[in-house]
C-alpha cells in the first residue's frame, strides 16, 4: 500500500479517536452531579446539619437482633431543618440507555443550586420483592450520605462492640498464626445458594431488606460465602418464630 495512503488513514484514525474522546467529555459535562455553583447550598446545608435533632432507631431488625431508623423517620426528623434553610430533598429512579435503573437523590436550594448522588439498583432477581428491598436499602443510605445524617444508635455500633469483644478474646488467648480460608475468603455465594436464599425470602421481603442492610450489600449476589450459613439459619429461625406466633 502506498505510504501516503497509510499516513492518511492513520491521520483519519487519530482524528476519529479525538472526536470520540471529545464526545465522551461532552456527554459527562452534560450530565453533571451538581450545579455550576454550590456555595449557597453548602452554607445552608451546614446550618441545617447543625440543627438536626438526635435521631434514634425506631425499627427492629430481628435478623441481627438490632435496631435501625427507616427513611420515613429520618426525613420527618430533619425536614424542618431543611425547610428553615431553604433546602429540599427528592429521590427518583431513571432508566439508562442500557436498561439499568439508577436512583437519583438530589438536594435543592432555593437559589437554584443543587447536588446529587446516584446508585445503580441491582436486584439479584427481577421480582417486585427483590427490587423493592434493593431500592429501599439504597434510598435510605443515599439520603443519609447526601444529607449528612447519623443515627444515635446505629446498627454498626453493634458490629464495633462485637469486634472489641473479639479483640479482647484474641489478646487473652494469645496470637494465632492459623489461617482460616473460610473467614478470610472474599468469594461471594454461588447461584445455587442465591436461589436457596431467594426461596426462603420469597414470602418475607422485609427480611431480605434486613439482610442487605446489615451486611451492607446491594444484592444477595454480593453476600460473602462466610456469611451464607449463618444468614440462612437466622432467616429460618425468624420465620419459624413468626409462624409460631400466628
Amino acid at each position: 500500500m502506498d505510504l501516503m495512503i497509510i499516513n492518511r488513514l492513520l491521520d483519519e484514525i487519530k482524528d476519529l479517536n479525538a472526536k470520540m474522546l471529545e464526545a465522551e467529555r461532552s456527554k459527562k459535562k452534560d450530565d453533571p452531579y451538581q450545579s455550576e455553583q454550590i456555595s449557597e447550598l453548602v452554607a445552608a446545608l451546614s446550618k441545617a446539619q447543625g440543627a438536626y435533632p438526635s435521631i434514634g432507631a425506631d425499627r427492629e431488625n430481628p435478623y441481627f437482633k438490632s435496631n435501625y431508623a427507616d427513611l420515613d423517620m429520618i426525613l420527618k426528623a430533619i425536614r424542618p431543618c431543611l425547610r428553615d434553610n431553604n433546602l429540599s430533598f427528592a429521590q427518583d429512579t431513571r432508566f439508562t440507555e442500557d436498561g439499568s435503573t439508577v436512583l437519583h437523590s438530589r438536594l435543592y436550594h432555593s437559589s437554584g443550586q443543587w447536588i446529587e448522588t446516584r446508585a445503580r439498583i441491582l436486584p439479584v432477581k427481577n421480582t417486585p420483592q427483590e427490587y423493592g428491598s434493593c431500592l429501599t436499602y439504597n434510598k435510605r443510605y443515599s439520603a443519609m450520605a447526601l444529607l449528612g445524617v447519623t443515627i444515635a444508635k446505629d446498627p454498626t455500633d453493634d458490629d464495633a462492640e462485637v469486634a472489641m469483644v473479639h479483640a479482647r478474646d484474641i489478646v487473652a488467648k494469645g496470637p494465632s498464626n492459623k489461617y482460616n480460608p473460610k473467614e478470610n475468603s472474599h468469594d461471594t455465594i454461588t447461584k445455587e445458594q442465591i436461589e436457596e436464599l431467594e426461596y426462603e425470602l420469597q414470602d418475607a421481603p422485609d427480611l431480605a431488606e434486613m439482610v442487605l442492610d446489615k451486611l451492607q450489600i446491594q444484592s444477595l449476589a454480593d453476600m460473602p460465602k462466610s456469611k451464607y450459613m449463618v444468614s440462612l439459619q437466622r432467616i429460618r429461625e425468624i420465620k419459624q418464630k413468626r409462624n409460631g406466633a400466628k
